[in-house]
């Protein structure tokens, strides 16, 4: 988790992964006998992986890939072979749905599901189960008999999210879970009210895995999914984990009416887009408990903006911060420093207008080029990507890019300067002591102590 969050761990969330819940769910519906591993959120190590797998001997071990833990997936994917031979090992997720081919060169790996995985899944273990073809198996790649790779056709999406099961959350170890710092709560959870994004951003590649469709769970099936997290896991507090969550307007009123309507008086935050909002939706959606929303502003710079296809402008940024401030709900802004053929003058451009948007708190990340994402293959001609290896990214503690004309060095230097000329504003520190008597005393400790580090021992 150090690599997810640097300075900020303990800030940081540390949440269950609601594809492998859904995934889980799923099997359980066939009559599978499922077990979850959280080797992170357990701090496990791979001896304790080992013992785990010794214990339980499965008969499959699936795991959800992302660039930075593919070689830890591999790993484990070694053991469970050198254990037991004939363990199934199944890898999901955005990094191997990108390069299926790329993971059987690994020989512990059997099969890959791609893209949206419950039904691929479930077809799969049915084969299993039942001596069935894997050729019949929609979604997945896998070696034939002649050693060949084999890429069957992906699954039609799954139409309505109300089929899926609620995730199976039961299965992991939920005491060892928490919100970041700054949501209230003393146990806020996420949930997943819908997926996709109709947007075609070239940093992104979520349009690979569900489509650039938006499909949304029904009003009365989210708030059985919240009643449910309140009866057996006793939240206080809900952030709805979807990429945008207002990109649907209608549909957004309609669940704030449902909240209302089933008395869940529940504090809620959000994720969306400068355009995706106006001030009668701000208004509802605060009448019915939002209290904070996170917008990927991403550059304060025009040119940058047309070039990684934001399909926002500076105004409308401008717009949602005036018109969220007013209607009393707080914001966070999140920015992506030193895209590619950004000048150290634009970097500057964007840090003063992340302090002209006065959002309550903000992000200065630096750029990173995902791999299977268009900007990553621009980034093979422009700039200096410094870590060819993307297993092995860690993007708190590295600059995983570099725009041309710029060194490490000074990138290292502005992305501090910025943080200290956000934070250290005797305006936003008052601010910021009246919004921490709002917080749990142990989420305002960690507040704290993971902005000082962050603001005087930053080390990348």
């Amino acid at each position: 988790m150090k690599e997810r969050y640097g300075d900020l761990l303990e800030a940081g969330a540390v949440y269950p992964s609601m594809g492998l819940a859904y995934i889980a769910s799923a099997a359980l519906m066939d009559g599978h006998r499922v077990s979850v591993l959280d080797a992170e959120a357990c701090h496990l190590t791979f001896d304790d992986i080992a013992d785990r797998i010794r214990d339980e001997l499965p008969d499959i071990i699936g795991m959800q890939t992302f660039c930075a833990n593919l070689s830890r997936c591999y790993r484990v994917a070694d053991t469970a072979k050198s254990i037991d031979p004939g363990i199934q090992v199944v890898l999901g997720g955005v990094q191997v749905t990108l390069f299926p081919q790329e993971q059987f060169e690994h020989p512990s790996i059997d099969i890959v599901v791609r893209g949206e995985g419950e039904r691929a899944f479930r077809a799969y273990l049915s084969a299993m189960r039942d001596n069935g073809k894997l050729e019949d198996v929609p979604g997945i790649s896998y070696r034939d008999g002649n050693g060949r790779i084999i890429s069957n056709p992906k699954p039609q999406l799954i139409e309505s999210l109300d089929d899926l099961p609620f995730p199976a959350l039961h299965l992991f170890p939920m005491n060892r879970y928490h919100s970041s710092a700054q949501l209230r709560g003393r146990r806020t959870l996420h949930l997943l009210t819908s997926r996709g994004c109709p947007y075609n951003c070239s940093y992104c590649s979520g349009d690979l895995i569900f489509g650039r469709s938006f499909r949304f769970r029904s009003p009365g099936k989210v708030i059985e999914d919240i009643r449910k997290m309140i009866d057996d896991f006793g939240i206080d507090g809900i952030q709805f984990y979807d990429e945008t969550f207002t990109v649907n307007r209608e549909r957004v009123f309609a669940l704030c009416d449902a909240l209302d309507e089933a008395g869940l008086a529940l504090p809620w935050t959000c994720f969306t887009r400068v355009d995706c909002v106006d001030e009668t939706l701000l208004m509802r959606m605060k009448r019915s408990g939002c209290y904070q929303i996170f917008f990927g502003v991403e550059t304060g710079v025009p040119r940058l903006l047309e070039l990684i296809r934001k399909q926002t402008t500076l105004n409308q940024a401008r717009e949602a911060f005036r018109l969220t401030r007013k209607i009393g709900i707080e914001t966070v802004a999140s920015f992506m420093l030193t895209l590619p053929t950004e000048t150290e003058v634009e970097t500057w451009q964007s840090v003063r207008f992340g302090l002209e948007l006065d959002p309550d708190y903000v992000y200065w990340l630096t750029f990173v080029p995902y791999p299977g994402t268009e900007l990553s293959e621009f980034c093979l001609t422009s700039g200096t990507i410094t870590n060819k290896d993307p297993t092995t990214y860690n993007v708190f503690n590295e600059i995983i890019y570099i725009p041309e004309n710029r060194t490490e060095e000074e990138i290292k230097r502005t992305v501090a300067r910025a943080y200290r000329n956000f934070y250290l504003r005797p305006k936003y520190i008052l601010r910021q002591l009246h919004r921490l008597l709002k917080l749990p005393p142990r989420k305002s400790w960690n507040l704290i102590m993971g902005g000082v580090r962050t603001l005087f021992r930053r080390k990348m």
